[in-house]
């Protein structure tokens, strides 16, 4: 066999062994995103906020930014009502569908982008039912070969009420920050102020477009 032959069977080992690590990060990303959802859903915000990396940062509609896992933590716990864990109080329901994955890893496989589609259900029985809407757009780290969260932002497309739906929506006015976020003042301010539905805002796309190569409208 001759020296080109055996070197260009060696880069298209190269190649497939590059490809092989690039898949198996991609669905350890799909499990860690749908980990942290399953986790949100049975209210183990512990359980949620160890899938971080420790300077980590969470942003959610225009609440501004946190930074740090336990800041996150804290965050989260006032976001639900107060309950610090495990589990949800009786008759609650918190449903986080993490949906639509496209990851974009790095090159050098240390580093990540997701989008994901988030269908959420809140609510308490006998008391309150509503639907969510929103968009991740986050980033992921690898740390001693374990991927985790480095930054979740989530555009919050709406919250709307089960009862008539999110047909029942008007135009947000001035501030629209979560009120139990109103004594937890956030690290930085947001870094996109928009106003959800029925206002239209489409949350910047991390990739390009996959033919022209151009950045997403």
């Amino acid at each position: 066999m001759s020296a080109d032959r055996i070197a260009a069977l060696k880069a298209r080992l190269t190649h497939m062994e590059n490809e092989a690590l690039r898949r198996e990060d991609y669905l350890a990303i799909i499990k860690l995103q749908r980990a942290y959802g399953f986790y949100m859903d049975k209210g183990y915000w512990r359980e949620a906020t160890d899938l971080f990396c420790e300077d980590a940062s969470y942003e959610q509609g225009v609440d501004g930014v946190y930074v740090g896992r336990e800041r996150i933590h804290e965050m989260i716990v006032k976001l639900t009502g107060g309950n610090s864990g495990p589990g949800l109080p009786f008759g609650q329901l918190h449903e986080r569908f993490q949906l639509q994955p496209v990851i974009t890893i790095a090159d050098d496989g240390n580093t990540a982008q997701g989008r994901w589609h988030e269908l959420s259900m809140f609510g308490q029985y006998g008391e309150s039912a509503e639907w969510g809407d929103g968009v991740y757009e986050n980033r992921y780290r690898k740390e001693d070969g374990v991927w985790k969260i480095a930054s979740m932002r989530l555009y919050i497309n709406f919250v709307a009420p089960y009862e008539g739906g999110w047909a029942t929506l008007k135009s947000v006015e001035g501030d629209w920050r979560s009120p139990a976020l109103a004594d937890f003042p956030p690290d930085r301010p947001p870094t996109d102020v928009y106003r959800p539905y029925p206002d239209v805002h489409v949350p910047p796309f991390h990739f390009t477009h996959p033919v022209t190569g151009k950045a997403v409208a």
